[in-house]
């Protein structure tokens, strides 16, 4: 989970597949090399992003029109459309997600019983939240307790959970109600088992009893930590 460094690795509401084609008819018909030299990055990491439609980020957005600048291309709509996009839009479209200051899933060995009831309202802007791909209309923010996840987890981190990713995928983070106990572990598939993983190696991974009351809340998409 990679921390947003400011509001230039927010995305734009821009696409790459669109801002590609545009600047290949407006301008010259450049390549993918190229279009990843001006952004200042690879041709791997440029084809990934034209492969899956990502979104253009305020930095790259930055980039692009300083480029256009510099060739005194400012009369073409794309400059217009580039120029238009003011980061400060990010800051104006948000979306209230729950926050649930009374749960806490444990990185340990479970804690409280999880009240899916019991929420407050936490304004985020929509395009952080877009950031994180978490679904806004299925996103919530619980609080971590104990160590079991440390160091990528540390007790008292905000975690932003979207419920709607309930299937495992090997290796990424879930939140799970376990026994009556909100946890969070990796979970890994083994068959028709599935284990759940701390990162702290002084917990031993265990199979989930399917005896117990198993289910997945969703899957930790991201986090926010106070710096001290």
């Amino acid at each position: 989970m990679s921390p947003i460094k400011s509001m230039a690795d927010i995305p734009s509401p821009l696409k790459h597949n669109e801002i590609f084609k545009e600047y290949q008819q407006e301008i010259m018909d450049i390549k993918i090399v190229d279009y990843a030299k001006i952004l200042g990055t690879s041709k791997q990491n440029i084809s990934t992003k034209l492969k899956n439609d990502s979104c253009l980020l305020y930095k790259e957005r930055d980039r692009l029109i300083q480029h256009l600048e510099q060739r005194n291309f400012i009369d073409i709509p794309l400059y217009s459309k580039l120029i238009k996009i003011d980061a400060q839009e990010v800051q104006t479209s948000h979306s209230n997600i729950p926050i649930k200051y009374e749960v806490s899933a444990s990185c340990g060995n479970g804690v409280d019983v999880y009240d899916e009831e019991s929420q407050d309202m936490f304004s985020l802007p929509n395009n952080f939240l877009q950031y994180f791909k978490a679904d806004v209309k299925a996103s919530e923010v619980i609080f971590a307790e104990g160590n079991s996840m440390s160091p990528e987890i540390e007790a008292g981190d905000m975690l932003l959970i979207d419920k709607s990713k309930t299937n495992i995928i090997d290796g990424l983070i879930y939140i799970f109600n376990y026994d009556g106990h909100p946890m969070c572990k990796r979970l890994q598939k083994l068959g028709d088992k599935i284990k759940a993983i701390s990162i702290n190696t002084n917990y031993e991974p265990f199979i989930i009893d399917k005896s117990l009351h198993f289910k997945i809340i969703g899957r930790v998409v991201g986090l926010f930590r106070q710096v001290k």
